[in-house]
């Protein structure tokens, strides 16, 4: 009896071990991966949030700036090729130096290129990808915002404008001081002045209550005089051309003539008070009579524009020597008529003046 319960005790162990490789077989088949993704996933979680729990002791540095040598444009480099190579510019941008910079520039001049350039590089700083330049110091930074380009949302109702200004409200608000903001040509669907206004207080915001690395395209020379109010914050740059100079020799002195000009491509420090709009014209193959008349258009509003500018710089001097020098600046510009009109007011304005005085 004894011996037989023996054997059958052996039998069940066998069973057991049997059904147990079974199950495991099974359990690998059904659950392991899952499991194991689980697992994996956890770890990698627990490392993070101690990384995260150390680096808030304080002592850990956080460099808040993006500090780029001749950096190129990942995606137009290679389109490019190595006969038509792109050209390279730097960066400096730095939350405890200039944190700001303000681009002007020619149309076609490569300052959207410019920018996008900037972005990508960050974006892939930021997943420890290498990055197209020459050295490169990335800080970590929470969002990168952009608004860019011109289209309408006609499902919504909403025109070209005021997409443009509900994009520019939503990274007002999500935007902080450790983002990249980048807004280019802020203000253009709307009257000069409007346009001016909106662009000079949105950037100052920016400047001063958001804190944001912050780069800012604009054809408005007026928000450029934000760098004289935040001198260690703001710069003005603009991307380099050159007037060509065989083309001004032979139009000198014929007016309606638009001037054209070579691209450089290279960012530059300074104002470029000009955006050469006719020039775009013309390689766009805008017809030459069109381009004549909208060039003597230009230089006859330029004109109009530095004539109020002399008229306000006279009101604030109370000199003879002042108006003379309008009425000869307006005798080099204006019909006899005109002249004469603008003569007599000047002179009832200046004899005005002398009583009140």
């Amino acid at each position: 009896f004894i011996i037989e319960n023996y054997r059958h005790l052996n039998q069940l162990r066998e069973q057991l071990i049997l059904d147990c490789g079974a199950e495991w077989l099974r359990f690998l088949d059904e659950h392991y991966h899952p499991v194991s993704k689980a697992i994996g996933h956890l770890a990698t979680i627990d490392c993070l949030f101690s990384l995260a729990q150390v680096a808030k002791q304080g002592d850990y540095y956080n460099n808040q700036e993006i500090i780029i040598k001749n950096g190129r444009h990942p995606v137009i480099d290679v389109l490019l090729g190595e006969q038509d190579q792109y050209v390279p510019n730097t960066t400096n941008l730095s939350r405890d130096g200039e944190r700001v910079m303000i681009i002007t520039g020619p149309n076609m001049g490569g300052k959207s290129s410019y920018i996008k350039q900037v972005a990508l590089i960050t974006v892939m700083a930021q997943i420890g990808s290498y990055v197209p330049a020459e050295e490169s110091t990335v800080g970590v930074v929470d969002g990168i915002f952009t608004r860019m380009g011109a289209a309408d949302n006609i499902y919504k109702g909403r025109s070209t404008f005021m997409e443009e200004l509900t994009d520019t409200a939503e990274i007002i608000r999500r935007a902080t001081s450790r983002s990249l903001v980048i807004l280019d040509e802020l203000g253009r669907g709307t009257s000069t002045h409007d346009g001016i206004a909106i662009a000079y207080a949105t950037l100052e915001h920016f400047i001063t209550d958001v804190e944001s690395l912050t780069l800012f395209v604009t054809h408005y020379p007026s928000v450029c005089e934000l760098e004289k109010v935040y001198p260690e914050k703001v710069g003005n740059y603009h991307m380099a051309f050159l007037v060509n100079e065989e083309e001004s020799a032979e139009q000198k002195g014929i007016e309606e003539n638009p001037e054209f000009i070579t691209f450089l491509y290279q960012i530059t420090k300074g104002v470029t008070a000009r955006s050469y709009g006719l020039n775009v014209a013309k390689l766009a193959n805008i017809p030459e009579e069109i381009l004549k008349k909208a060039a003597h258009k230009s230089k006859e509003l330029e004109r109009l524009v530095n004539m109020k500018r002399a008229l306000h710089r006279m009101y604030t001097k109370k000199s003879h020597e002042s108006y003379f020098t309008y009425i000869i600046f307006l005798q080099e510009s204006e019909s006899e008529t005109k002249l004469s009109k603008i003569c007599d007011k000047l002179c009832y304005q200046f004899q005005l003046k002398l009583w009140i005085l």
